[in-house]
């Protein structure tokens, strides 16, 4: 069999030479290097069920002088558990060379000797062209030796990841209950006409009010006790987990008098328009898809089914309100392409994940997912329908007052103590107490991480 594969490269050889010298004019070079090249292989997993988006997405790779000499296999694997997946297939050999994955699961990526940090190269492309929020979340300090992550760990800030696609929770509502005009720009306004939209009567004939209903003026996708919701209105009163830099673990805050601020606020002001006098924090994001609720908090994930809602639902997005005169900022939040530490051929899928921020691969992932595209604002314009798309410009802009999301380990430490400090406040407990519960809970999850 060897002889035989020997035999058939000598006879492709002797092909070109002889079709070269019947082509060679003197004087001529001819150069073999395209022709002799062996192609390389790499493997990337991608969030793309239909396999639609991935196709292209290959086919226009293959087009540019870095991918014209590489394969690309493609598989799907849901951004969300292509972490997990690969800490159970890499080792024996079946992860791939490329993966993606949420912000919020990079640091455990990075520590799970998942990631491979990128080269200086890729590094200079993200600073010219992407946003910079997801510039400044997909690069961080982490000690390989030592194991430490963050300032404190002496390490140099590399890049871990290719900021793909950018997001913020925004103000959503529907236009066949409020005018654009009447959309509040500040919780004030917003308060005040919840009480009277609470206090109508539904139109359904029911006799009950809109309140009794669950029809209140705002509601969430979520729950009111999600903290990445409420991180918004937390910023209005300076309160910020971790520090002004988001990544001091020592300085999660729960029993500051920022978030104190913001707790008295939540339970005075924005709880009885928003939940009344229930104990629950449920939102009502069934009801707002229904057509039933004017104002809902939520992000470009929810697009898609408000948007297929045409009977009810007359889509639009809008700033979140100011409170008290200071804005609102929201959490960023970005999906992350990465080289697989142990990849086998680095250099090949360090190439693909260069060509995921180039505008033609934007241009498809606007094309196909309907995301925004995780550039500058200013090259926004290079990607045919997005500066003409209002919705996912009005996340944009947004996106101008958003933080990065923490993505320290001790961040998975944070959202249970969190989501409970809320839920306590809805159902009464005092805030010095529920406070000081909330950074007992973290400090004991966080030795219990160590």
């Amino acid at each position: 069999m060897r002889n035989a594969k020997r035999y058939l490269l000598f006879v492709l050889v002797a092909l070109v030479l002889i079709t070269a010298a019947g082509c060679k004019k003197e004087g001529d070079v001819v150069d073999f290097s395209e022709v002799l090249r062996q192609k390389e292989e790499i493997n990337v997993w991608l969030d793309d069920e239909g396999g639609e988006y991935a196709a292209e997405l290959i086919k226009e790779f293959n087009k540019t002088p870095e991918g014209r000499n590489i394969t690309v296999r493609y598989r799907h694997e849901g951004s969300v558990e292509s972490r997990d997946r690969l800490k159970v297939v890499g080792p024996t050999g079946g992860g791939p060379d490329v993966f993606q994955f949420p912000h919020d699961h990079l640091a455990p990526a990075i520590m799970e000797d998942l990631v491979y940090a990128l080269p200086a190269s890729t590094r200079e492309l993200v600073e010219q062209r992407a946003h910079p929020l997801g510039a400044q979340i997909a690069q961080v300090q982490y000690n390989e030796t030592t194991k430490e992550y963050g300032h404190g760990s002496g390490a140099e800030v590399m890049l871990y990841a290719m900021p793909t696609s950018i997001e913020s929770v925004g103000l959503y509502y529907n236009k066949k209950l409020i005018d654009e005009a009447q959309v509040p720009e500040t919780m004030e306004d917003l308060i005040a006409k919840a009480q009277v939209w609470n206090a109508e009567l539904a139109n359904d004939g029911s006799g009950l009010t809109n309140a009794e209903k669950g029809w209140r003026y705002l509601t969430t996708s979520s729950h009111f006790a999600d903290s990445y919701f409420m991180q918004g209105f937390y910023s209005s009163f300076g309160y910020r987990p971790f520090g002004p830099n988001l990544d001091n673990k020592n300085q999660v805050g729960f029993e500051s008098t920022e978030i104190k601020n913001a707790l008295a606020w939540f339970k005075d002001s924005l709880k009885p328009v928003v939940s009344g006098d229930s104990t629950d924090t449920k939102g009502y994001g069934t009801e707002f898809e229904a057509g039933n609720i004017p104002l809902i908090i939520a992000g470009p994930w929810n697009i898609e089914a408000y948007k297929s809602k045409t009977d009810v639902i007359d889509l639009g997005i809008a700033q979140m309100p100011t409170v008290g005169g200071n804005e609102v900022q929201t959490y960023a939040g970005a999906i992350m392409t990465a080289v697989y530490k142990y990849s086998k051929n680095r250099s090949a899928a360090v190439k693909f994940v260069e060509f995921m921020n180039s505008d033609i691969a934007m241009e498809l992932l606007y094309k196909h997912k309907g995301k925004l595209p995780a550039l500058k604002t200013e090259l926004l314009s290079n990607i045919p329908g997005v500066t003409a798309d209002e919705l996912l410009m009005a996340m944009s802009k947004q996106l101008e007052t958003s933080i990065p999301m923490p993505t320290i380990p001790e961040v998975q430490h944070y959202w249970g103590p969190a989501q409970k400090l809320i839920e306590d406040l809805w159902k009464g407990v005092d805030i010095a107490t529920a406070t000081k519960e909330a950074q007992e809970s973290y400090e004991a999850l966080s030795r219990l991480g160590q």
